[in-house]
């Protein structure tokens, strides 16, 4: 009879859980220097055995059936997934109690995912785990006493969780285990840092050997040796052993290399000022950009007024511009890093690029589509003559080229564009990429655009599969690609399946920003406008109520937002028949515009398209 690690019990609803869980039983090697040590199992072995969980649901007559007893009786530990709705499942029940009449109560684990124990509201102990088995083998009124591993917020955290059940599956001190994990995750992250400076040392030694200075590759050479030295140190950790790993978080990580930076270096102005600039853009990428900008004007602070590094960070500032909507900010900045390229250095051609680049999204963002147009173009030339593999920066200026041309209905011009950036990032990256992705969704969007819905259709299955592949589901990324998704069906009639996808978008941005967050009212207005198609209008309005105040909230009376979810209103109430609150909430809107912009020419006939009829 095959011999089993664990029983896993749980509900099909923490399916995700046990999938985790599983891979990290079964893939865990155990530390060198307990293999062949004596535990109540036998020799501790470098892989534990292999881990059952059933995937059948329980049949209508509660009986388990010879199957699962078999591996009942076959397995070390019974570990039963906790969670409200595993409470209340007959069959994680039965399991716990087969396996305490087999193994008796010492070999029961519990992880607790959801609910409270003891919370009659949100009880996440079945009651075959929470009262310990009577002689007959029926459960007694002795309450019981589980060994529980916690992975609930503000609790042991996944890593800690998964120790504390592998150490009871091999019998094992669960401090021989947490030490080997911490000593493994600090040589990881000594080697990631020490290979990150390795490719920057490499990089400075190639400039140092064109230019033929030995001085400056001394002067480098002690700026990477610093700034390893300062990296390492941002690195160290009280008491890892026992700290919760959930709080442990790059972010922390990041706050502590951003503040040593700016208050332990400040007699090591170019070592303080090269980690400046890598906070700052980590910041930027993690869409803080008020620390970004601190960063990068204090890395500025201490650079000298011309130079390459001042012009790169000058361009990092122009990008958090560009994340804010602020296009007079951009515009400052693009001028302040072209002032800061001397004209014959070795770097002016790849800066001039790049600023002329920045140039054309500052006119995108200031609405001079045309003018965008011609400096994306110019852009682009000034990368093909460039030395080098320049076919990401080539794929990144295409792509916002194409983009400008379908905000001027130029589709024709805009689609062999986007078909060259797309083929060059497949062949820089492969087809399952992230930005051979984004590029065939921007492409999906054009044709959305253009009214070729089927074909936009098709492509955003294709980047669904790869964002599938290559992203956590919980990545705002996909959440975009799920509402362009939902918008595409239902232009395309395919109304549930727009609802579907909309609500999976809203899913993720509330786990990651919150209910009240914006991304999560886009998402209801355009489920909405779903509703509304499928004549399901009382829904609809409610998903427009559940928008509005969120938008009540995060934006100003009269921003434009506020017109468009009112237009909206106006749209399903007239879809729904009711023409008179239509025609009410279509006057609303306007009222609202022409606060906003009294000279909006388009004013005389909005009114027709609010309320078709009217």
């Amino acid at each position: 009879m095959r011999q089993y690690a664990a029983f896993i019990s749980y509900s099909h609803a923490d399916t995700a859980t046990v999938r985790w869980l599983h891979q990290k039983i079964e893939t865990y090697r155990l530390p060198r220097a307990l293999v062949g040590t004596d535990s109540a199992f036998g020799p501790v072995p470098r892989r534990l055995p292999p881990v059952f969980r059933d995937r059948d649901e329980l049949p209508a007559s509660g009986d388990l059936g010879q199957e699962l007893r078999a591996a009942l009786a076959a397995a070390r530990c019974l570990i039963v997934v906790c969670s409200p709705r595993g409470a209340r499942s007959r069959w994680v029940n039965e399991e716990v109690l087969s396996f305490k009449r087999l193994h008796g109560e010492g070999r029961v684990l519990a992880l607790i995912v959801a609910g409270e124990p003891g919370d009659p509201a949100t009880e996440c102990f079945p009651p075959a785990l929470r009262w310990r088995i009577g002689a007959d083998g029926a459960l007694s009124d002795v309450p019981a006493e589980p060994i529980a591993s916690d992975v609930r917020p503000g609790k042991d955290g996944r890593r800690l969780a998964a120790l504390k059940l592998i150490a009871a599956l091999a019998d094992v001190r669960l401090d021989s285990l947490v030490r080997r994990d911490v000593a493994r995750r600090q040589r990881r992250l000594m080697w990631i840092t020490a290979a990150s400076v390795a490719v920057a040392l490499v990089t400075v030694g190639l400039a140092v050997y064109a230019e033929g200075q030995r001085r400056v590759a001394e002067r480098q050479r002690r700026l990477a040796d610093r700034s390893l030295e300062f990296l390492i140190g941002t690195f160290n950790i009280a008491n890892p052993a026992t700290e919760n790993p959930r709080t442990i978080t790059a972010l922390t990580v990041l706050t502590r290399a951003s503040r040593g930076a700016r208050a332990e270096l400040a007699d090591e102005p170019a070592v303080g000022a090269r980690l400046l600039r890598a906070t700052g853009e980590i910041y930027a990428n993690l869409g803080l950009p008020r620390e970004a900008e601190r960063d990068l004007r204090a890395a500025l602070a201490r650079l000298p007024a011309s130079g390459e590094q001042r012009a790169l960070t000058e361009l990092r500032l122009v990008r958090v511009a560009f994340d804010r909507g602020d296009a007079a900010a951009a515009r400052r900045a693009i001028a302040a890093a072209a002032a800061a390229v001397p004209p014959r250095a070795r770097y002016a051609a790849a800066l001039t690029a790049s600023l002329v680049e920045a140039r054309g999204q500052a006119n995108v963002l200031s609405g001079d589509y045309a003018a965008a147009v011609r400096d994306l173009a110019e852009a682009a030339r000034r990368r093909e003559a460039l030395d080098g593999d320049q076919r990401e920066a080539l794929g990144g200026v295409w792509m916002n080229e194409a983009i400008t041309l379908v905000r001027l209905h130029r589709y024709a011009e805009a689609d062999p564009l986007f078909s060259r950036a797309v083929a060059t990032y497949a062949a820089k990256f492969g087809v399952d990429h992230v930005l051979t992705a984004r590029a065939l969704q921007n492409r999906a969007f054009a044709d959305f655009e253009n009214g070729h819905v089927a074909a936009a259709q098709r492509r955003m299955a294709q980047v669904l599969r790869i964002y599938d592949h290559v992203l956590e589901q919980d990545h705002p990324t996909v959440a975009a690609a799920r509402i362009l998704m939902g918008r595409i069906r239902t232009a395309n009639r395919d109304y549930d399946g727009a609802v579907g996808d909309l609500d999976r978008a809203a899913a993720i941005y509330r786990r990651l920003y919150g209910p009240a967050a914006p991304a999560v009212g886009d998402a209801n207005f355009y489920a909405a406008e779903a509703e509304s198609g499928a004549g399901r209008t009382n829904a609809a309005l409610r998903r427009v109520d559940a928008t509005r105040s969120i938008y009540d909230s995060a934006y100003a009376a009269t921003d434009p937002d506020q017109v468009e979810l009112r237009l909206l209103r106006a749209r399903v109430l007239a879809g729904g028949g009711r023409v008179a609150a239509a025609a009410a909430a279509c006057d609303d809107a306007l009222a609202l515009q022409r606060r906003i912009d009294p000279a909006d020419t388009a004013l005389a006939t909005a009114r027709a398209g609010c309320v078709p009829g009217k």
